[in-house]
């Protein structure tokens, strides 16, 4: 059994929830970090975030920040979605990289799938090797950014938590409403497929539930 030191970025989501339950069962000692966008503090996905890590006897630690994207929206009007992601993740990566160092963490794990991928094709393996590169030139050690579930599909991460017992009705994947799931967006329809594919019954609450 792993006794590692590690933080997990926990969004309160599917992908996020299992890895977190997957890190624990191999013996990892985690701490949660989740990135709160100004969305309020009665947000559902921050709810679950909290949840998640209590199910865990984890501590969750909240970093309440604007969305770098949305800190740059002004000075760039033509921003596309992978400009914007890069800002966000290179952003909330390096500020992980802070959290991690400052508090003698050896790894940073994060629940980016091969679903992602295909969405964002900036989420590679050799995009979070270049993050490792400027953290060891910033903070000066060894210290990872690990993505295990790269491969896998959403599904096959499902598939994965239900054998360790993740409560997936306290997970959250909307990324329209903050309240309830709208059932509408591409991460609700996501949702959907994969409880589907899995055969399991969906517990969630959407707005729109066609």
């Amino acid at each position: 059994m792993s006794t590692r030191k590690s933080v997990v970025l926990l969004s309160g989501g599917l992908d996020s929830a299992t890895l977190a339950f997957w890190l624990a069962k191999q013996g990892h000692i985690i701490e949660c970090l989740y990135f709160d966008y100004e969305q309020g503090h009665t947000n559902a996905e921050r709810e679950c975030a909290i949840s998640i890590a209590k199910r865990l006897d984890a501590n969750l630690n909240i970093v309440e920040t604007p969305r770098p994207r949305d800190s740059l929206k002004n000075y760039l009007p033509l921003l596309n979605d992978e400009t914007a992601l890069l800002t966000d993740a290179v952003s909330l990566c390096t500020m992980a990289v802070t959290f991690a160092s400052a508090s003698r963490l050896e790894a940073i794990y994060l629940g980016i799938n091969a679903d992602d991928r295909l969405v964002h094709p900036l989420l590679q393996a050799r995009f979070f090797r270049g993050i490792e590169k400027i953290a060891k030139l910033s903070v000066g050690n060894g210290l990872r950014l690990l993505t295990p579930f790269l491969n896998k599909d959403k599904v096959s991460i499902m598939r994965i938590g239900l054998k360790l017992g993740v409560p997936f009705g306290s997970t959250w994947s909307c990324s329209v409403n903050v309240e309830t799931h709208c059932g509408l967006c591409s991460d609700c329809v996501a949702r959907k497929r994969t409880f589907s594919e899995v055969g399991l019954a969906d517990p969630t609450r959407y707005e729109n539930k066609s």
